[in-house]
């Protein structure tokens, strides 16, 4: 792995950290106490599987992930662009995402009326910024430096 690469990664690895602050506890709070739908590791590999899931924070374009299909494979962009390749799993309504240089995050991801909400878990409880799921699309994910003839 080049050094800017490992450098572009541990800057991915600060903003999905920062994005984790205390600033939304209380959103997150709230979003606890009137109950969750979540959804099954089912229901959310068939929405997901080989396709570009696109999630806002703050009613602000967060990032693009893909999943692999039929692995567990799962590359994520953040908003600065900065790539990050871990694989996912599934225990006990948590999915959690072993990231590649990075720390592992770990979320809920819960239907709320209209909208799946994505919840960060630190420690078992919820912490840090709601995220929601903007779109899936068919749409390609690109991830790293622009090819050059």
């Amino acid at each position: 792995m080049t050094h800017s690469y490992s450098r572009a990664l541990r800057t991915a690895a600060a903003l999905l950290v920062a994005s984790l602050g205390l600033a939304s506890l209380s959103q997150a709070q709230e979003v606890a106490s009137e109950g969750w739908n979540d959804i099954s590791v089912e229901e959310w590999r068939d929405m997901v599987q080989g396709r570009t899931v696109t999630y806002n924070a703050g009613g602000q374009f967060w990032a693009n992930e893909v999943y692999h299909p039929s692995t567990n494979h799962v590359m994520i962009q953040v908003a600065d662009g900065t790539c990050m390749e871990g694989s996912g799993s599934y225990e006990r309504g948590i999915y959690c995402f072993a990231w590649i240089d990075a720390p592992t995050s770990c979320f809920r991801h819960v239907r709320e009326g209209g909208e799946i909400l994505i919840i960060p878990i630190v420690d078992g409880a919820p912490a840090g910024s709601v995220q929601t799921v903007a779109g899936v699309s068919d749409i390609p994910l690109k991830c790293g430096p622009d090819l050059t003839s």
